[in-house]
């Protein structure tokens, strides 16, 4: 089983999600700022460097951390196969995530890799937007991954006790789909471009 279906598993059953994060004001606070160790990097710095994030406030970073689980991986665990429904948004706190994806007959499979994933990468944002999006490759994590996963659930408490930012990160959700759709529309340009033998297209 996924790491996914069994966090859908746990929500079914009513049962928490574990891995919460929950640092507590002080310590976030402390961590956040230039005075924290830098031995390991905080949680706090840590999302202060990722891309999707950098229009959050520190205190926006915080209230958005409170919804995040934390969870490590050995090699090879699978975060979510292709097929299955989605279900979360995850960032890279350390390791590595191999985006991966099947195609072909059954009996005659290919496998291939569509990305390779590193710190402060994300995620599987499909799975926080659509009620039955399924998942069009499979998400493979290499030796030590740790990721941060926000689930449908915490997403939903987190529009309903702080409106604000969780109506910013959805803001930010929708761009990444935006820019992914119009990479997409660029290639799909380029290849038509390329059967049309380069002549200009109507």
């Amino acid at each position: 089983m996924s790491y996914e279906n069994e966090v859908k598993h746990l929500a079914g059953k009513q049962e928490p999600i574990p891995g919460r994060v929950d640092l507590g004001l002080m310590r976030y606070l402390w961590q956040a700022g230039p005075f924290s160790s830098n031995r390991q990097e905080s949680l706090p710095k840590f999302l202060q460097r990722v891309s999707v994030l950098k229009e959050f406030s520190s205190n926006e970073l915080r209230i958005l951390s409170q919804y995040l689980h934390r969870r490590q991986f050995s090699r090879g665990e699978i975060v979510f196969r292709q097929g299955d429904a989605g279900y979360g948004f995850y960032f890279v706190l350390s390791g590595t995530v191999t985006i991966q994806h099947l195609s072909g007959r059954e009996g005659d499979l290919k496998e291939h890799i569509l990305a390779m994933l590193e710190k402060t990468q994300y995620f599987g944002e499909m799975g926080l937007l659509e009620d039955y999006n399924r998942r069009n490759a499979t998400a493979v994590c290499g030796e030590s991954t740790t990721l941060l996963g926000l689930f449908k659930p915490d997403l939903e408490a987190l529009l309903d006790q702080h409106p604000v930012v969780g109506a910013k990160f959805m803001r930010e959700i929708s761009l990444i789909l935006a820019q992914r759709v119009g990479a997409l529309m660029q290639e799909v340009t380029h290849l038509r471009h390329q059967l049309d033998g380069g002549s200009t297209l109507k």
